[in-house]
């Protein structure tokens, strides 16, 4: 029964190292570095926008936006990416990312959807 003992204790300091690699596994943010295209549901346009990230800091720029066109910046934390349009617009919309898809609303309430192009 004494032999049995170190076997115990191995197997739940062993449990326990996979429950906390897990959670820190699901709480890295995404990696949205690519080109992501998509558009409005209204689907006027079709907008191209290129990520690049470093940490949980990300920039790029996004084409078909229409005023909106040019340099982003942003954060990203999780599973969402709060970018700005670097111009007289001044949005920060928050969206979400999952996969190789990144959805929400636009500040004027327009809902958007963007994957990510195979590169």
């Amino acid at each position: 029964m004494t032999h049995d003992l170190p076997k115990r204790t191995l197997l739940v300091f062993l449990s326990l190292s996979l429950i906390i690699l897990a959670g820190h596994a699901m709480a890295q943010d995404a990696d949205v570095t690519g080109t992501w295209v998509g558009s409005t549901v209204r689907g006027g346009t079709t907008m191209t926008l290129v990520l690049k990230q470093n940490g949980n800091s990300v920039t790029g720029s996004i084409v078909g936006y229409g005023t909106g066109d040019g340099p982003v910046s942003g954060t990203v934390k999780g599973n969402a990416i709060r970018l700005r349009f670097d111009n007289s617009t001044e949005e920060w919309p928050l969206l979400n990312v999952k996969g190789n898809e990144i959805t929400g609303f636009l500040d004027g309430g327009s809902a958007i959807t963007l994957r990510r192009k195979a590169s």
